[in-house]
This record gives C-alpha cells, structure tokens and sequence, in this order.
C-alpha cells in the first residue's frame, strides 16, 4: 500500500462516512407535497423512518454508504388518498482524494441514481394498482428520493464534511 493510500484509509473510513451521513440525515426524513404521475395528476407527501446506516471499505479511497428507509407515502388523487409503503436502501458512493498539496483530504460523492436504490413498495385496492401502474409509482419515488438525497449531500453542512484537514485529523488521532 502507497503512503498515499494509506493515508485516506486512515482517515476515509466506512466508520467516518457512516458517522457523517447519519448527522446530515438524522433518524427521519419527510418530502412533500410534491407532483406525482403523468402530467402532475397527483400529489404525493412521504415520511420515513432511516434505519441503521452501514458502510463499507471499497478499497482505494472508495466507500459506500447503505441507508435503509422505511417510507410511508400518500398519493392524493382528487379526493382519493392511496396509501403506499415503501421499504429502500439508498446507496451512496464517495471517494477520498489527496488535494493538490496534500494539506487535506476532499471526499467526492457520485452522482445518484435510481440504480442506487433498492425499492420494494406495497400497494392496496384499485386505487394502489392505479398509482403503480400509470403512475410509475416506484421510478416516482426515486426520482424524488434522489433529488432529496442531491439536496442533502450538496448542503453547506455537508460540503464542510467533505473536506478533511491532515492537520486537525493527526492532532485528534
């Protein structure tokens, strides 16, 4: 291993991004009221319940971030509200750089998309099959958890985790 690599093993960890994410996004999550279906027909509102976050070392610089969620969604329909439960993990890629002059260490994120995340929805009645199906209920909620999960990880709070000082991390080690 170069000193380079190790030195954004050292200070990149999979325990480090856990820790950092799980601040940003606490232990619940709330969007809405958002438009929904072909032509912004509905109206949809979700709440969630984030689960244990787990991350793992992908080698040279890279981690992944797993955060389960336990979604309930509504979908407003005219004077209709269909109710849907959505059980996801979000997958979040990041790697560590040196910065040019090796005083700190930038962690970039990948995009996000909707193969980042593992969805399984539950849907009842006419009204629930309705929504999937012309809807397109489940590519809905990605696009919606993506754009949240984009919000989040580009926020102000965010940005000054993504940036590690060697300095501070040698004198807190």
């Amino acid at each position: 291993m170069s000193e380079h690599d190790a030195i954004l093993s050292a200070i990149a960890t999979p325990e480090r991004a856990v820790r950092d994410i799980s601040d940003l996004i606490g232990d619940r999550i709330a969007f809405g009221p958002v438009p929904a279906g072909p032509g912004g027909m509905a109206t949809a509102r979700a709440v969630g319940v984030v689960g244990k976050l787990r991350g793992r070392d992908q080698g040279g610089g890279r981690t992944e971030v797993h955060v389960p969620v336990t979604l309930d969604v509504s979908v407003e329909m005219g004077m209709r509200t269909v109710p849907v439960a959505a059980d996801m993990t979000v997958r979040i890629g990041l790697e560590a750089c040196l910065a040019p002059g090796s005083d700190h260490v930038v962690i970039q994120v990948d995009e996000l998309g909707p193969a980042d995340i593992a969805l399984e929805t539950k849907v009842s009645g006419i009204g629930g099959v309705f929504v999937r199906r012309l809807g397109n209920l489940d590519a809905e909620i990605r696009h919606h958890v993506i754009g949240y999960v984009t919000e989040l990880l580009g926020s102000p709070a965010a940005q000054d985790l993504r940036r590690i000082d060697l300095d501070e991390e040698s004198d807190t080690a």
